[in-house]
């Protein structure tokens, strides 16, 4: 048989959520095996919790002896219930302190209810867990939607519940941060010392004899909790995950019809060119997308193959965190196609500014190592904006040729990008990058070669090159004082970085 639970662990558990420790926190740790109501005579109470009523505690010397009685008889604890806030006397607390036997102050609405459910709590705890359940099935049963959901499920089970991606990023509730303390690997439920966790499985399986791979994660963090209230937890967990897993299911198909609609739209307008039809316009507009603006196409393309690990509605979060209020489309897996509206002409210096703001959003993404992105020129109209995404197509693959990441690329560079592409290609330029570079081209220097590279590439920024390689300022300016030193040469001087820099794309 399990042991009971410690003085510690009832008041972490939500039926003592209003009660207070007033003394003998020395003695929090002792195991509680009953609970037992003071009647007024000595009794044996060995491991008790003893519950009194305020009325037990007036005046003074009634707690005063109380105390010394529990003590003497082997009590755990003992907890007054009260309807008032209003403390004991201090001779009382002080004496509890020598004692070393906690004195509990637990203010309830209703204190015989209270003492009846600490009775079940130490004596028979599967009956508030069977009592729990069956309150959140009922709950649940009427609800629909995630918020909902877990919200009863929070109430019901006094638990800070968290739905979590198997990255741990947070769908529902509060971040997580113990989520990397599960083995991510077993898609089974687990209980760690900080944290019990649920899995949530796909809807609709392919394989119903081989478990899924986790689509998410229903977590709750403790820093406290015995192994009945525990357990209650996890059941509550297990009984609220397939109406969780229905919710994500049933928005995964709204998603998957609304990407596809958007998908069929795009497709018809970039078709039809100037010329749209009006159902087309009717339905772009239901949608926010305003046609007859200017337009500035964003292609976003993942860099390599394998899952990207974003989604459009996080890609258009990011980019709006930056001040940039695009419409996203998903056209295939690794592909998006995004654009941004105005009703006037955007003004000349709009690119490098893009650039920018384009560039933090991908530095933000958890794929910000795998997305690549081009920008096109502003068009006017619905013949406008497929030109502006084309070009925005054409400047997102030159981009996936560029060595360091988050790399975004501008249509009004590609004249010159091509021109530079010529000139590192060639044999001078090559023998060249061989000989400048040499002292960094051996393997314990290839940190340095990387940092020179990727800081010639943000132009001669420090910060640029921290947040692009996520590194400390102070490190990338420790590394470029190294590179200065090996090479000889001054990185302030504008021909030898731009030296420099044809030799790295050359190599």
């Amino acid at each position: 048989m399990a042991a009971g639970p410690t003085v510690a662990d009832l008041l972490a558990d939500p039926l003592l959520s209003g009660a207070r420790t007033l003394a003998g926190h020395a003695g929090l740790e002792r195991t509680v095996t009953d609970v037992t109501s003071h009647r007024g005579t000595p009794f044996d109470v060995a491991g008790h919790l003893v519950v009194c009523d305020a009325g037990d505690t007036t005046p003074a010397y009634r707690l005063d002896s109380l105390v010394r009685r529990s003590q003497e008889a082997g009590a755990a604890a003992l907890c007054v219930m009260t309807t008032s806030a209003d403390r004991p006397p201090l001779s009382a607390i002080r004496l509890a302190d020598r004692l070393r036997i906690p004195v509990l102050w637990a203010v309830a609405e209703d204190p015989f209810r209270l003492a009846l459910d600490l009775t079940l709590r130490v004596r028979a705890p599967e009956v508030l867990r069977a009592r729990a359940v069956e309150t959140l099935v009922r709950r649940l049963g009427t609800r629909t939607q995630g918020p909902d959901l877990l919200a009863a499920a929070r109430d019901v089970l006094a638990a800070d519940i968290s739905l979590l991606t198997p990255d741990g990023s947070v769908i529902l509730g509060d971040p997580v941060p113990l989520l990397g303390t599960l083995r991510a690997e077993l898609a089974v439920p687990q209980r760690t010392a900080c944290l019990v966790a649920h899995p949530v499985h796909p809807s609709g399986g392919d394989e119903p004899s081989r478990p899924a791979p986790v689509g998410a994660w229903l977590v709750w963090p403790y820093d406290r909790a015995d192994g009945a209230r525990a357990d209650t937890v996890a059941l509550g967990l297990a009984v609220l995950e397939p109406f969780v897993r229905s919710w994500l299911g049933a928005a995964r198909t709204r998603a998957d019809h609304d990407t596809a609609a958007r998908l069929r739209l795009l497709e018809e307008v970039l078709a039809g060119g100037a010329t749209v039809s009006r159902g087309v316009v009717e339905r772009a507009v239901a949608l926010g997308w305003r046609l007859e603006d200017w337009h500035v196409g964003l292609r976003f393309l993942a860099d390599g193959p394998g899952p990207p690990g974003t989604d459009a509605a996080e890609l258009t979060a990011a980019l709006s965190r930056h001040g940039l209020d695009a419409q996203t489309v998903a056209e295939h897996e690794g592909a998006w196609a995004a654009w941004t509206s105005s009703v006037r002409r955007p003004a000349p210096d709009d690119p490098r500014r893009l650039l920018r703001l384009v560039r933090r959003a991908l530095a933000e993404l958890p794929s910000r190592g795998r997305l690549v992105a081009g920008i096109g020129w502003p068009h006017q109209g619905p013949g406008g904006l497929a030109d502006t995404l084309d070009e925005a197509n054409n400047a997102a693959q030159l981009a996936r040729a560029r060595e360091f990441r988050p790399a975004v690329e501008h249509t009004d560079k590609l004249g010159v990008s091509r021109l530079l592409a010529t000139w590192q290609q060639s044999d001078v330029t090559r023998a060249f990058a061989e000989t400048a570079l040499a002292p960094l081209r051996s393997p314990d220097q290839a940190h340095l070669l990387t940092t020179l590279r990727v800081f010639l590439e943000n132009g001669g920024s420090a910060t640029g090159t921290a947040r692009a390689l996520g590194l400390h300022r102070n490190t990338v300016s420790a590394r470029l004082r190294q590179v200065r030193e090996r090479l000889g040469v001054d990185l302030d001087d504008p021909s030898r970085r731009l030296a420099l820099q044809m030799a790295c794309r050359a190599l």
